[in-house]
């Protein structure tokens, strides 16, 4: 079959389409075990305003949520603060898909290395072990963290 040249072009445009969403959202293995480990990006300052802000020392909690090709999953992240610095931080995966809570063990195994030691205002994760979809949902708990902790 011999289609015009217009619609080879929107074929074309499609399935390019298709294969840079597919790229975008991690396509393939669902399998934790196949993310890439990568390190944890931290920026240097807040980007929510807080950078100027003190934070009262003291035991804080705060959840976050985030969609995933499986669903809704959330996280929930402890952490303590002494001199406005992250002490100890536990994060707890409370997805329920299978797939989901391998990331988030991924994460929560990776981020004290992370984040202990750094200023609370200075807290924005990028990625760590190759859960770039667990990191939305611990920067929305750091948020409420934040407000929660500011003096």
């Amino acid at each position: 079959m011999k289609l015009p040249s217009h619609k080879k072009f929107l074929s074309a445009s499609a399935a390019a389409s298709v294969l840079l969403i597919t790229a975008a959202c991690g396509g393939g293995s669902d399998d934790p075990a196949d993310a890439t480990p990568t390190t944890s990006e931290t920026s240097s300052a807040a980007t929510d305003g807080t950078s100027s802000a003190t934070f009262k020392d003291g035991d804080y909690e705060g959840s976050g949520e985030y969609s995933n090709p499986a669903g809704l999953s959330k996280v929930k992240v402890e952490l303590t603060l002494a001199g406005g610095k992250i002490t100890d931080i536990e994060v707890t995966p409370e997805a329920t898909n299978g797939t989901s809570k391998g990331f988030q063990q991924k994460f929560a195994s990776g981020i004290a290395d992370e984040v202990v030691g750094k200023s609370l205002a200075e807290i924005k994760v990028d990625k760590v072990g190759g859960s770039s979809l667990t990191v939305q949902g611990f920067n929305q708990a750091i948020d409420a963290i934040k407000a929660d902790a500011t003096a």
